[in-house]
């Protein structure tokens, strides 16, 4: 009988440990990490972003990078090798580097279907090249979009272009199955993350807002459900903005500058306000 408790004793002891150690009122350790987009365009931009790169990896000031799309300038053709040498570019970089889709290097080339199957290619979960201590998951209908959870925040990469609308249906289609996994993954983690990052391409509130609809109506009430800090990270405009562009304001809408520049992202998700940014960390 003795035994038996003993027993008993030890793995309520692990299962009450197990749950400390996963439970949402534990103090979340910061996450650090670092945004670019919008880059390189044509030869100038490259050595820049080149030697971007290496301040980067010379400083190691981040726990991972994503590039928010648009790998190439608009004007320029949708050539197999310019996909190459930014995947190339990119694997420079010493950190877990993830990367979402742009209009440049997509829905505006000549041949969509072609330039992404470049994108495929080269550049579709481009994370696995290096070794990732937290687990990556892929949507079934849309494996270009992933997610996963750290330090109590769940990340979430989307495929939300800009530019032009290439396939009314493929538009539709793809915004449709951005928005149902969003509010899959926003009811799903709920209870267990304390904030939420979204990176994208697009910029969904100056550009055509009627466009991305299928999407944002459902993002917005999803949002709204989970009522936590949530970041929309995005590319597109080439300029610094940071605002609440919906009447949902747990929303925080950044588009960073893009170009050879780069911003540090701090997450503390245990603030009340938990986003943070450095223009500056690599100057």
């Amino acid at each position: 009988m003795k035994k038996h408790l003993l027993f008993l004793s030890i793995v309520l002891s692990f299962l009450s440990c197990n749950k400390s150690e996963n439970s949402i009122d534990k103090p979340s350790e910061p996450v650090v990490f670092t945004v670019i987009g919008d880059v390189p365009y044509g030869s100038d931009q490259r050595e820049g972003f080149v030697n971007l790169i290496a301040k980067h990896n010379a400083q190691n000031a981040s726990e991972f990078v994503v590039h928010v799309g648009d790998i190439k300038a608009g004007k320029d053709p949708c050539d197999e090798p310019v996909y190459q040498d930014v995947s190339s570019l990119l694997k420079q970089l010493t950190v877990p580097t993830f990367v979402v889709l742009g209009d440049n290097e997509y829905n505006d080339c000549d041949s969509p279907s072609q330039a992404l199957g470049y994108w495929n290619t080269y550049l579709l979960h481009f994370n696995e090249n290096w070794t990732f201590t937290h687990q990556v998951n892929y949507q079934n209908e849309r494996t270009e979009n992933f997610s996963w959870v750290q330090n109590n925040v769940l990340f979430i990469g989307l495929n939300i272009v800009g530019s032009s609308v290439h396939d009314e249906n493929e538009w539709k289609t793809r915004l449709t199955d951005d928005g149902n996994w969003v509010q899959q993954l926003l009811t799903t983690h709920k209870d267990n993350v304390k904030a939420t990052i979204i990176f994208a391409h697009a910029n969904m509130t100056e550009n055509g807002t009627e466009r991305f609809k299928p999407f944002t109506d459902v993002f917005r009430a999803a949002a709204a459900n989970f009522n936590k800090p949530i970041l929309y990270l995005q590319g597109d405009g080439h300029s610094w903005v940071k605002n609440k562009p919906w009447q949902e304001q747990n929303i925080t809408r950044v588009q960073v500058k893009g170009g050879v520049n780069a911003v540090k992202v701090t997450v503390n998700a245990d603030l009340e306000n938990p986003f943070s940014f450095d223009n500056t960390f690599l100057d």
